[in-house]
């Protein structure tokens, strides 16, 4: 072997130095179970809320419908089409329905009965104006008035705010 520094070349203090050997690379693998424990846990619960966000969601899917269609009636209400808005009380009625699955029962229910119906669904919300909606529904639209505006805002917070009854 020939040597291309001589002695003399380099630093003397350190010669005669042996480097240490790398250890091993830690595993991040856990290696006792209570952390098998712990991320099956983990685990089990992200799938538990990924399971229950997603029944919510198709649960609320009539609520999402509703309120497009009440979106879709006041866009053709505010561009001057006045028949739309005969599509208000079917859609409540619908709504209803759809929320608590018993058509025949819902069907038959007609002013003080609707009116509580609709407010025992939705106890914190001031009453709808049922007869408002059935004038609407059933009535001449040459006399509708301004107050428009807040019950497109009462129908929109009933359709959000609305409780199903407990099982």
């Amino acid at each position: 072997m020939i040597e291309i520094f001589g002695p003399g070349w380099g630093n003397y203090a350190i010669r005669g130095i042996v480097e240490t050997s790398i250890p091993e690379q830690v595993s991040l693998r856990p290696t006792t179970p209570g952390w098998w424990i712990l991320l099956t846990l983990l685990l089990g619960g992200a799938v538990y809320f990924a399971w229950t966000r997603w029944q919510r969601h198709l649960r609320d899917r009539y609520r999402r419908d509703a309120q497009a269609a009440l979106d879709a009636i006041e866009a053709n209400y505010r561009r001057g089409d006045r028949d739309c808005l005969r599509e208000l009380a079917p859609l409540l009625r619908a709504t209803v329905i759809e929320a608590l699955g018993e058509r025949d029962r819902v069907v038959r229910l007609r002013g003080a009965e609707w009116q509580r119906a609709l407010q025992e669904m939705a106890p914190k919300l001031p009453p709808l104006p049922v007869s408002q909606l059935e004038s609407l529904a059933y009535q001449s639209l040459n006399d509708v008035g301004p107050g428009l505006d807040s019950l497109f805002t009462q129908l929109r917070d009933w359709i959000a705010a609305h409780e199903l009854p407990s099982a």
